[in-house]
């Protein structure tokens, strides 16, 4: 499926607290209810969610997908949707579906393209097979880095936050299901430290699993107190994920 530009989406295939292993809207999805709880679609990694605690995309994989320098690949034309690396790294097929892939290094250099698929890699090159073709041809001097999308095998925050937030579930969903995590609005959350309302909180550094806290500087920014907090309960907060 190209790339396409749409509204939010008004018709959800499944309920807000229903988990199913059976996907029905693209990650990332973004829909509302009438009380302006907001909500993207999801995909559970390999432990089930808890309700009420925040949730991280997949850990960074800085060996196979974000290679410092990125990686080499193959000269591809414009209008291409195949890009092959040059590279030595290890993919399981059709990990990255669904990712992204960004040219570092140019010819190409800050282009992002949605992938759709991706071969097999073991020390080997793999072939990135992209939803849009290429604006820019890529050369043998072209580096690139890959990622998963962000809501693509969700998991517990650990504590130090290794990727992007990605929200937080209402409700216990199975491992590998599809489910929708709340990201904007009213929410209870767990909670480390005492808050006041009005004041912002996020996930700290070093800071206690699945909970957010009271912001302090290069904090990962999750919304606002609506109430005071106490620590080791659940808060309500003002969530503004995205």
């Amino acid at each position: 499926m190209v790339t396409t530009l749409s509204g939010f989406a008004v018709t959800s295939a499944q309920n807000i607290l229903a988990n199913t292993t059976l996907q029905g809207h693209v990650l990332g999805t973004y829909i509302e209810t009438a009380d302006g709880r907001g909500y993207r679609y999801a995909k559970v990694g390999a432990v089930a969610t808890v309700a009420g605690k925040v949730y991280q995309g997949p850990a960074l994989d800085a060996t196979n997908q974000q290679l410092s320098g990125g990686f080499a690949v193959a000269a591809a034309a414009i209008g291409a949707t195949e890009v092959v690396t040059t590279s030595t790294l290890t993919l399981a097929a059709s990990l990255l579906a669904g990712g992204y892939m960004s040219v570092v290094v140019t010819p190409g250099q800050g282009y992002t393209y949605l992938i759709k698929n991706n071969t097999a890699a073991a020390g080997a090159a793999t072939t990135i097979t992209l939803e849009d073709p290429l604006v820019i041809a890529l050369t043998t001097a072209s580096k690139v880095i890959f990622t998963k999308h962000p809501l693509d095998g969700i998991v517990i925050e650990p504590g130090t936050p290794t990727a992007k937030i990605a929200g937080v579930p209402n409700a216990i969903f199975s491992v590998g299901a599809f489910a929708w995590i709340q990201t904007r609005g009213a929410c209870a959350v767990l909670f480390t430290g005492t808050g006041a309302a009005g004041k912002v909180v996020g996930s700290l550094s070093g800071g206690t699993s699945g909970s957010m806290a009271p912001a302090i500087a290069a904090t990962n920014i999750g919304g606002e107190h609506m109430a005071t907090g106490i620590t080791a309960e659940y808060a309500f907060v003002y969530l503004t994920i995205g």
